[in-house]
């Protein structure tokens, strides 16, 4: 099963967001946060999976409490004044780019 969510993070999640962040350029931040691992463990992993997008530790931060993390991974959009529009998992390419499309259209009046 691990090996399974581990293809899925490879393979899902960031040609998804790659997607998604070629479309709006700077006008949309993706960032990750590893809320298991300490930093050494976190930036084995963004080297291991390819990631194209900062990621950030939040091991012991109180991160998964802040944003009610029950199960990874766990994509949150937060508008430009902090708001968190969404908070799912495994948002496929459609469901993301509906979700985001509207919130960089507000940044662009």
């Amino acid at each position: 099963m691990k090996k399974l969510e581990a293809e899925l993070l490879k393979e899902l999640f960031p040609a998804n967001l790659d997607k998604i962040k070629a479309q709006y350029g700077p006008l949309l931040k993706v960032m990750a946060v590893n809320v298991l691992n300490p930093p050494e463990r976190a930036l084995a992993e963004l080297e291991k999976y390819e990631q194209t997008y900062q990621v950030l530790s939040g091991r012991g931060s109180g991160i998964t409490k802040d944003y009610e993390v029950k199960k990874l991974p766990l994509l949150v959009i937060i508008d430009k004044d902090g708001k968190v529009r969404e908070s799912k998992m495994y948002l496929n390419y459609q469901d993301l780019h509906d979700k985001t499309a509207p919130l960089v259209k507000e940044i662009v009046k």
